[in-house]
C-alpha cells in the first residue's frame, strides 16, 4: 500500500513534470501543436495519450497506463471542464500563457519543488 501511494503521489507527477519539460526543451512537434490550438481556442482531445495507454496495458504495465490515464483525464477536463477543477485550470492556463512554468497538470507541487511555479 505503500508503494502505491508513493507511486501515484510522489513518483508520478515528478515523472509528469519532467516528461512536459522535456517536451517544451525539445519543441517537440506534437505538444507543440496543443498549444498552438489552446491559443486558436480549436481544443482537440489528445489522441497520443489513448494510443499509449493502449500499448502499455497489452504490454501489461498498468501502472503506466494508469498514470497516462491520469494525466489525459486531469488534461482533458481542464480544457472542456475547467470549472471542475479551477486551480489545475489556472495553473495550466497560466503555462500556456508564459510557456516556461507551470509544467506539471495533474498536482501543482512539482512546480513548486522545482521552482518553476507561476501564479499570476
Amino acid at each position: 500500500m505503500i508503494y502505491l501511494f508513493t507511486f501515484y503521489l510522489v513518483y508520478y507527477p515528478i515523472a509528469e513534470y519532467f516528461i512536459h519539460l522535456i517536451l517544451h526543451k525539445t519543441n517537440n512537434w506534437i505538444h507543440k501543436k496543443h498549444h498552438i490550438k489552446y491559443h486558436s481556442k480549436t481544443f482537440s482531445i489528445e489522441k497520443t495519450p489513448l494510443l499509449l495507454i493502449s500499448i502499455f496495458t497489452y504490454l501489461q504495465y498498468y501502472h503506466s497506463a494508469i498514470c497516462l490515464l491520469i494525466y489525459w483525464t486531469v488534461h482533458t477536463l481542464i480544457h472542456i471542464k475547467p470549472h471542475w477543477i479551477p486551480k489545475l485550470y489556472k495553473h495550466h492556463h497560466l503555462h500556456h500563457i508564459h510557456n516556461n512554468c507551470n509544467y506539471s497538470v495533474s498536482f501543482i507541487w512539482p512546480d513548486i519543488l522545482f521552482r518553476t511555479i507561476r501564479y499570476s
